[in-house]
């Protein structure tokens, strides 16, 4: 069968994706939703798409401001609630803008009820207190948020980010992960999981013993 995945990105910079873990079942996940997830809504819609569940990688608003304009479950780490919930004091702070935006009210799913043998969830805090990244086994891809990106890491100077928890994160969750995997970030292009090792420098310094 053929896998399909689909990037969308957004003004903001983010990436949203389409998953198709496979093309003979018209069943997607969606990664993040960014404020103008509209286009990728519509290629859900025409190829009549179902979606299995909304998947965030973490809560700020250039990946979570589009929950309210979707149906369906959306999961995301609870740690991470409250800034799903709450992106006007993120928007002043990064826009600089009066632009008002109301708390979401609707329904979470805490990503502990996310019971399915095609995704693997991977906690990795730093970035966020609740960053989590996706890991489609069978595809040989995971879906890394703002925790680690092609050339670089994800800034842990935001409310409840942590370079100390970024640093374990680093060496517990993403070393962890096999080396021929594709890296689907956040933000910007996607590599392997063996090249960033090669030449990311920024994650080069959170590795323990890396000379040993």
């Amino acid at each position: 069968y053929m896998s399909t995945i689909k990037k969308f990105t957004s003004f903001t910079t983010s990436n949203c994706y389409v998953v198709v873990p496979n093309d003979k079942e018209d069943v997607c996940f969606v990664v993040d939703l960014p404020p103008d997830v509209e286009p990728a809504l519509e290629y859900i819609k025409s190829n009549n798409l179902s979606v299995g569940g909304y998947l965030l990688t973490h809560g700020h608003y250039d990946h979570a401001l589009g929950v309210p304009k979707v149906d369906g479950n959306i999961y995301i780490n609870m740690e991470d609630e409250f800034l799903a919930r709450n992106p006007q004091e993120q928007l002043s702070q990064f826009t600089n803008s009066e632009l008002h935006i109301e708390e979401y009210k609707g329904p979470l799913c805490d990503i502990d009820t996310f019971n399915n043998n095609i995704v693997k969830v991977h906690r990795n805090p730093g970035h966020t207190k609740g960053s989590v990244s996706y890991e489609f086994k069978d595809l040989g891809v995971v879906f890394t948020g703002d925790f680690v990106f092609a050339e670089g890491i994800g800034r842990t100077d935001l409310f409840s980010g942590s370079n100390i928890e970024m640093k374990d994160s680093i060496n517990r969750v993403f070393l962890s992960f096999d080396k021929k995997m594709d890296v689907l970030p956040g933000h910007g292009d996607s590599d392997t999981v063996s090249n960033i090792l090669n030449y990311n420098d920024y994650l080069k310094e959170f590795i323990d013993d890396w000379w040993c």
